[in-house]
């Protein structure tokens, strides 16, 4: 079959948002992917005609991006220039990716990474875990590759030493107790006069949960009744269930249990960015519908960052969304998905206070979600504002401004527009530290 140059370009461009989803998610460093897809797009020019059908022009593009991407981790693994400790290699990456029920032992091997100095457990996970040959360990860290090297073998024998390494979890409980109270705690939001820090976060945003087999969490949501009060409307549950592939790349599974419905994402962890490659939930027939990372409509509801590259791991501030002295936020651009750090603030939940940073988050449809992130990294509160005139007038049942169904609840104005704060969700591990600080 012939395919012209004209014609083939049109094909490319047609598909070449798939192939750079995929690459981009496969490889994770930026410029070799740029690299890869260059040679994607030469090698499918120089072997076009050895097509049989046009219609296979998708499958068989995303197939050369694929074995692209394994040519080049194969060329990676040649380029260690350390011999690996195999039964420490061996351990080491079986152990990541097995898990008992309550506990992974992932969780088990990476507080002895935790135990090992700073550097060393750095550099640890970065080869064993992140697969990075030491050029590009060394380039990340600034250091020289000898330094690298030394700190590896250093690294190795600690973890010998000290894995495994298991905590004493008699006692434990299977299932937790309902901590949620009926009634929301009184939450107090003040700003502090201080630099904004900078923390890695390994949570979702409005999941509270890590990527890693065998996490679970419970989450409450709080409505308002009578305003200040705000009584708890429904809870859910999101539990990691095992590991997943998705077009061929490694990822974790995970349910959201509501009451009376459920639905499964997938995601990653990569060194920068927590990445969610796949949903599906059923539809009103009772069929599964999955949507993909190569699915045009994915993005509408999924995809986060720069080249879809997922959300940065390392919350700070961007300077997206420029805070007015009257407190009032001003963004150029507002895009689904987007966000920024904008503020220091000390949250008070009960008894209990936080240090945490404002996250600003851009959701679909005009909601904005503040979410306050702790110095430890984890997400301490959820807080939905809708546009003052979200879905008014549709047939979801809203048939007021928002600003007349709460008018006494919190405002956030962001480009002269009013958003008002509908509801927050508070995850157990803080209800937790809320009630043991009450006793």
């Amino acid at each position: 079959m012939k395919i012209e140059k004209e014609e083939f370009e049109q094909l490319i461009e047609q598909h070449r948002g798939v192939i750079e989803r995929l690459v981009y998610y496969k490889i994770p460093i930026k410029e070799d992917a740029e690299d890869i897809l260059q040679d994607i797009w030469l090698i499918a020019y120089e072997k076009v005609n050895l097509l049989r059908e046009k219609q296979l022009f998708k499958a068989w593009l995303i197939k050369i991006a694929t074995n692209a991407c394994y040519a080049y981790y194969r060329k990676v693994f040649k380029s260690n220039e350390v011999a690996l400790d195999k039964d420490l290699e061996k351990s080491y990456m079986k152990d990541l990716g097995s898990w008992r029920v309550g506990r992974s032992v992932e969780e088990n091997v990476m507080e002895v990474l935790e135990h090992l100095k700073e550097e060393q457990g750095k550099v640890l996970q970065l080869f064993y875990y992140y697969q990075l040959p030491i050029a590009e360990i060394a380039k990340r860290l600034n250091l020289p590759e000898g330094t690298v090297k030394s700190r590896l073998s250093a690294a190795r024998k600690n973890f010998r030493k000290n894995y495994p390494y298991f905590k004493d979890e008699k006692g434990d409980e299977e299932m937790k107790k309902n901590i949620f109270p009926e009634i929301s705690p009184l939450i107090t939001i003040e700003k502090v006069d201080a630099p904004e820090f900078e923390v890695r976060c390994m949570q979702d945003t409005g999941y509270f949960i890590r990527p890693r087999v065998g996490e679970h969490v419970s989450v409450a949501a709080y409505d308002f009744t009578t305003y200040p009060e705000m009584k708890k409307s429904r809870e859910w549950q999101i539990t990691v269930e095992g590991k997943a592939k998705i077009h061929g790349i490694e990822c974790i599974e995970a349910k959201v249990q509501f009451a009376v419905h459920s639905y499964n994402y997938y995601f990653r962890e990569t060194e920068d960015y927590i990445q969610t490659l796949a949903a599906w939930e059923l539809d009103e027939q009772g069929f599964k519908k999955l949507s993909t990372f190569l699915d045009d409509d994915f993005w509408a509801y999924w995809g986060i960052g720069e080249d879809n590259c997922g959300e940065a791991i390392l919350r700070k501030r961007r300077g997206d969304i420029e805070v007015k002295e009257d407190g009032t936020l001003y963004k150029a651009q507002i895009e689904p998905h987007n966000y920024d750090i904008v503020g220091r603030y000390k949250v008070t939940i009960g008894q209990k206070s936080y240090d945490t940073i404002r996250h600003i988050y851009f959701n679909q449809h005009d909601e904005l979600v503040e979410n306050y992130i702790s110095k430890e990294g984890k997400n301490i509160l959820f807080r939905r504002f809708n546009k003052y005139n979200w879905q008014v007038g549709k047939e979801e049942g809203y048939s007021k401004p928002w600003t007349e169904m709460f008018p006494e609840t919190d405002r956030i104005i962001l480009n002269g527009e009013i958003y008002v704060h509908w509801y927050n969700c508070l995850p157990d591990y803080i209800m937790d530290e809320v009630v043991q600080n009450s006793n």
